[in-house]
């Protein structure tokens, strides 16, 4: 009895911590609520800190996030210092999102630890919290329709509409797992203001909430023609009601034209960001086969760039201009590490561990895909969100296996 009050305790601290952090960075790293986004993520950081310090451990081993996440900002911080190319180096705010990351690892395996049944529940309420704050803020922008939403919040309108994506996959991944209704009304809700931020991104995460569901629906014909149902529904809401063609349906359709080169000014069909985003990729490429093993230093691409951008809008080309191959291993070893992990182990085939296994794969996925078009690697720490819960899943799996 007094056990299970403690495990409830400690899921309710935890949890209230992480819901802190994850509003602070979600809605309140602006230039006008920048003092409250400060107050939440220190009282975060500081109950995620101090609940969970008699469980950290400084044990090196080679599935370690602390210890990657520490050897990740070391070379940050080294080559920020000691090779800066370009603008200035922030090492305050790489210093507050290391603390940051380390607080939501430390508060999602605290929660994994005391309750993982209940996991997703402090997601699910950051994202009403979200969603409630930007109904407040551009409620009039939402009711009006053809405006992208989402640029009152932390970032810009992508970051929110990944964001939202993050939380989506997670409250799929609980209605598959538990079919309750309430998931299935949030996923709803999640998805329409994911597509309302006009983020091609937020797009693909959907698209991957419908796999994650295919994948639980194996065996049953008839639920998977719903959904094949409700795809063809969403492509033709998209592409056929203004309201929501004006916010993204026209986006995507000047972007497969620009790429397949057949985009016209005159006709609307040129999408200028796609375009960028490809001479900038490309241009950040040629960066790193000059210096290809430790790069040109940090912000090589701000500095030598002949765009008018100060980064390249894409994570790959970012790290391996500035870091090389160095960095660039070092980063996305820990995302080889946990696929890597599942498979060698077949998680996927026992079933005590199968749920862990899917969401993992698919937060790699969704992160190895989502990196082609946005810098995470200086970006806030829900960036590093879906690496940290993949981490902390199977760091719980880890427990577990020892245990039997």
């Amino acid at each position: 009895m007094i056990a299970t009050k403690k495990k409830n305790f400690e899921f309710k601290i935890n949890a209230f911590a992480l819901i802190l952090i994850i509003i602070a960075n979600f809605c309140l790293y602006t230039p006008e609520t920048i003092n409250l986004y400060m107050i939440m993520t220190i009282v975060g950081c500081s109950v995620a800190l101090v609940s969970n310090f008699k469980y950290f451990s400084v044990k090196i081993y080679k599935s370690n996030y602390v210890l990657w996440i520490t050897l990740i900002y070391l070379v940050f911080f080294f080559y920020g210092f000691c090779f800066l190319q370009g603008g200035k180096f922030s090492w305050d705010s790489f210093l507050i999102r290391y603390i940051e990351n380390l607080s939501l690892y430390l508060a999602i395996t605290g929660l994994f630890r005391s309750n993982g049944e209940d996991i997703i529940a402090p997601f699910s309420i950051a994202g009403l919290i979200a969603i409630i704050y930007l109904i407040f803020k551009e409620g009039t922008e939402i009711m009006s329709g053809g405006i992208r939403i989402g640029d009152t919040l932390s970032g810009n309108v992508n970051t929110v509409g990944f964001n939202f994506g993050f939380i989506s996959l997670l409250v799929t991944w609980q209605y598959c797992r538990k079919r309750k209704k309430s998931a299935l009304a949030l996923l709803t809700v999640l998805i329409l203001f994911m597509l309302l931020t006009g983020s091609k991104k937020a797009l693909l995460i959907v698209m991957m909430d419908v796999i994650l569901i295919f994948m639980y629906e194996k065996g049953h014909a008839s639920r998977w023609l719903k959904l094949f149902l409700i795809i063809i529904a969403g492509i033709y809401v998209i592409f056929n009601v203004p309201y929501f063609y004006d916010i993204l349906g026209s986006r995507v359709e000047s972007m497969i034209d620009t790429m397949l080169g057949r985009s016209s000014t005159l006709l609307n069909t040129y999408s200028y960001s796609t375009d960028m985003r490809e001479e900038m990729i490309g241009e950040a490429f040629k960066l790193f086969l000059k210096k290809p093993l430790f790069g040109g230093g940090f912000n090589n691409f701000m500095a030598n760039t002949v765009t008018r951008y100060e980064y390249s809008h894409c994570n790959y080309t970012e790290m391996l201009c500035s870091f090389g191959l160095f960095g660039t291993i070092i980063f996305y070893s820990k995302y080889v590490s946990n696929i890597k992990y599942i498979w060698e182990n077949k998680l996927y085939r026992v079933e005590k561990y199968r749920n862990i296994a899917f969401i993992v794969a698919f937060l790699m996925i969704e992160m190895l895909i989502a990196d082609w078009a946005t810098v995470t690697f200086s970006g806030q720490c829900l960036g590093y969100l879906p690496i940290i819960f993949a981490s902390a899943a199977l760091d719980h799996v880890r427990r577990n296996k020892r245990m039997e």
